[in-house]
């Protein structure tokens, strides 16, 4: 019996893969870095699971079934299996660069298959500390996961970032543009009358901000119709409060924040959100997705609605082509709307630790809100040769509001020098403004990686 729950756990996470990108912590690129190094893979361009799956060797060596195992191909760990990797990153400027980063960074990771259903992972890290938007927001432990699989259902408890399906350039509802947190999930299949088998996830934090405790959940169902298409249903919240907390990982999150709203905690203490996600698969490894974002509509005044609640949702369209072989190319479209006292994933006039924000870094797609964003990335891989072309523009969508508008554009070159090491010379520029005068910067700089 325990095998056949293994088998049908298998179903339920091999199925999911459709446009879930593991978060840029994931020990996933370290495993696929180990077992097929190449210029992509050694400067961990992000990739979708079912990219994982298809870069793969089929050769079941730990790395790649310990990698396998967490995307549900196969049913069981190595037991007893230990695995320890070390990458180093150096990076080298010119004096009159403006686009600098670390000059340095490490990462280790370390797995052990304690049996042939529980994984533990660790990763040590610098990376995320020495750049992006708030890099002091980030410690040098972003993953520490134990995952269990115990028939058809599968267990988390760690330490990390989170992020759902969405597109390369972000997650709507869950994304790992955040610091990692404490959270604990579980996934399982459920079967709903009428509407058949659907794959179920959720999961539940809390941590400190603004001195406060603060709560973030969130869950999700997924179901494939037939081959080429999968509905996603999702929703989110994050909580100054909880209240009967139990109860919220019972009901519907519209519904608890429904039945203990009153007059002392008015409005203000549950931020409720909700998505929509359609993917299709016209062939095996391109993608055509959307993914629809409400955090506030005019609901009927039948179900509480108000005719004063402004409309605020985001919508990302996208599209993963392979157009030749070795050659990848992703376009993204994303709107998200704002309005006077705010817009998607802010505040809106309640207190700062309302907005769907965490250390000064969003929780969901990190275009904020009042924005119209246009992602295209192209990368091709030719033998040790790396190019690639990335660029985003922004805009705002409504004039009255402030909100970042410009570019930003990357070239990189990489070659891979050796087995395990690649040397990449990148190239960045950007021109940013939001109310003031704008903000350009633009800088080559070349970076060496090696993994041990």
């Amino acid at each position: 019996m325990r095998w056949w729950g293994a088998l049908s756990g298998l179903a339920l996470i091999a199925a999911s893969v459709a446009q879930h990108i593991p978060p840029r912590d994931d020990p996933l690129y370290d495993y696929l870095t180990r077992e097929r190094p190449s210029p992509a893979t050694l400067l961990r361009i992000p990739r979708s699971a079912d990219e994982f799956l298809h870069a793969l060797p089929g050769v079941m060596q730990p790395s790649s079934q310990i990698a396998r195992w967490k995307l549900g191909d196969v049913p069981t760990l190595p037991a007893g299996a230990t695995l320890l990797m070390v990458e180093l990153q150096a990076f080298a400027f010119p004096d009159r660069s403006d686009w600098r980063t670390a000059e340095a960074t490490y990462r280790v990771v370390g797995a052990y298959a304690l049996d042939t259903q529980t994984l533990l992972e660790v990763v040590w890290s610098d990376a995320r500390r020495r750049a992006g938007e708030n890099p002091r927001a980030f410690d040098t432990l972003p993953y520490a996961i134990l995952t269990q699989q115990a028939g058809s259902v599968r267990w988390q408890v760690g330490y990390s970032t989170l992020r759902w399906l969405g597109g390369y350039s972000g997650s709507m509802l869950v994304n790992d543009e955040m610091p990692p947190v404490l959270h604990g999930a579980v996934q399982f299949p459920v079967r709903i009358p009428l509407l058949g088998e659907w794959r179920f996830e959720q999961f539940l934090s809390a941590f400190e901000q603004d001195g406060a405790r603060t709560w973030w959940g969130a869950r999700r169902l997924e179901r494939d119709l037939g081959a080429q298409w999968t509905l996603a249903l999702a929703e989110a919240f994050k909580a100054l409060a909880l209240p009967e907390g139990a109860v919220s990982q019972i009901v519907p999150y519209y519904l608890y924040q429904k039945w203990y709203s009153d007059a002392q905690r008015g409005s203000g203490w549950f931020n409720y959100l909700a998505e929509v996600g359609v993917v299709y698969k016209p062939d095996a490894q391109s993608r055509v997705y959307l993914f629809w974002l409400m955090d506030d509509l005019r609901a009927p005044t039948a179900f509480g609605g108000s005719s004063i609640t402004p409309r605020k949702v985001a919508t990302l369209i996208g599209a993963r082509l392979y157009p030749a072989p070795n050659t990848r190319v992703v376009l993204e479209l994303v709107r998200s709307d704002g309005t006077r006292t705010g817009g998607v994933y802010d505040a809106s006039g309640h207190a700062p630790r309302y907005a769907y924000f965490y250390k000064d870094l969003p929780m969901g797609h990190p275009i904020g809100a009042n924005r119209i964003g246009l992602y295209a990335r192209a990368e091709h891989e030719a033998g040790r040769w790396l190019y690639a072309v990335d660029h985003t523009s922004l805009r705002r969508f409504h004039q009255y509001r402030p909100g970042v508008r410009g570019y930003v554009l990357g070239i990189t070159i990489g070659y891979q020098v050796s087995e395990r090491g690649v040397v990449s010379l990148q190239y960045r520029a950007s021109r940013l403004r939001d109310t003031g005068a704008p903000t350009t910067r633009a800088g080559w700089y070349l970076q060496a990686s090696a993994q041990f």
